[in-house]
């Protein structure tokens, strides 16, 4: 049996192949980001944790780090507002000067609107706070994270959107859009990036998470009639765990996923579907 097990694990790391990788997955500190991270350093990679408030940051990484005993130098702070220009740079040099490259790039950094109608919503200050971190983020840290990940043997962006970008919202417009722009801004990219000499070993996915209990969505969570509500509406009947996400991006991360291209893995339940 022992021996069975070794060359399973042998085999799924061979597969896999994220043993010293390098990973930074955006907005890390909580949620499904924090998910994210943990799968990524229990399968060999080094991971940089991203969070704007550094004390919060730091704390994360030093939680993390223990999932992995003996490990702690494979856990890494990379504090900064992805949002911010300057600060994405810095993020990518501080990966470069401990590390020197940069494998995967997980684009989850996000924050939503309280709901509402779009007339209730919008207003010119609303749609340039929820733009500039669901939007400008991840497109501030892909082209700064490009020229690394290119030299990378198997290099990956792995972008965030929602369920929701494929069904609409109507409560939650501002938020439906910028998600919308995620799975936009997935396709363009790969089909920028696909047989180009430069990156022919770069791969530019999404996922699309349905409801997940996390703090963002502690709305649904907090009362058990609305909680019983929601869940009707997925054909599961349940919110989705945390580390329910971490598989398909493990995936999309992996040597495994090397001939998956601009596609979006929907993670929701069957909500999409059904």
């Amino acid at each position: 049996m022992t021996t069975v097990n070794k060359a399973s694990s042998a085999f799924l790391s061979k597969f896999l192949g994220l043993e010293r990788k390098v990973a930074l997955v955006t907005g890390s500190t909580a949620g499904l980001g924090r998910s994210m991270a943990e799968v990524l350093l229990q399968a060999g990679c080094t991971v940089f944790i991203n969070g704007r408030n550094q004390e919060r940051t730091q704390a994360a990484v030093d939680e993390i780090a223990k999932l992995v005993p003996g490990e702690k130098n494979r856990v890494f702070a990379a504090t900064g507002d992805t949002s911010d220009i300057e600060a994405a740079t810095a993020i990518v040099e501080e990966i470069k000067s401990k590390v020197g490259s940069l494998d995967v790039l997980v684009n989850n950094a996000g924050i939503n609107l309280a709901e509402g109608t779009f007339e209730e919503q919008y207003s010119p200050e609303e749609w340039d706070k929820i733009n500039k971190v669901n939007i400008q983020g991840p497109m501030n840290m892909s082209r700064e994270a490009l020229p690394l990940l290119k030299l990378s043997p198997a290099g990956r962006i792995i972008n965030v959107s929602s369920m929701i970008a494929h069904v609409g919202n109507g409560e939650n417009s501002l938020y439906t859009m910028t998600k919308g722009a995620m799975l936009a801004h997935t396709r363009s990219l790969a089909a920028d990036m696909a047989g180009k000499e430069d990156s022919q070993n770069l791969t530019v996915n999404s996922v699309s998470p349905g409801i997940f209990m996390t703090d963002m969505n502690a709305k649904f969570t907090e009362e058990k009639d609305k909680l019983a509500t929601v869940e009707a509406t997925v054909p599961m009947q349940r919110l989705g765990r945390p580390e329910e996400l971490a598989g398909a991006v493990l995936y999309l991360a992996s040597d495994a996923a090397s001939y998956t291209m601009g596609a979006d893995v929907l993670v929701d339940g069957g909500f999409v579907a059904v």
